[in-house]
């Protein structure tokens, strides 16, 4: 069997078939630490939105985020 998030207890937030708005609260590297609106959290990839702090709010979708939001 392979493990997958779900079978370990845990779950990818953004890995559905939309996007959804997070937002950052801590910045590690090319990562972020993003939270979503239930409070769930999630490491995420910001290579391609340039420069975050946190605060900023990032449009996330299978771990990477894609642009921010105003």
């Amino acid at each position: 069997m392979i493990a997958t998030t779900e079978s370990l207890g845990e779950s990818c937030i953004t890995c559905g078939d939309v996007a959804v708005v997070l937002e950052v609260v801590s910045i590690t590297g090319p990562d972020a630490v993003c939270r979503a609106p239930d409070g769930a959290t999630e490491l995420v990839a910001i290579e391609l939105v340039g420069p975050v702090t946190p605060g900023d709010r990032v449009l996330v979708h299978a771990k990477v985020a894609l642009e921010k939001v105003s």
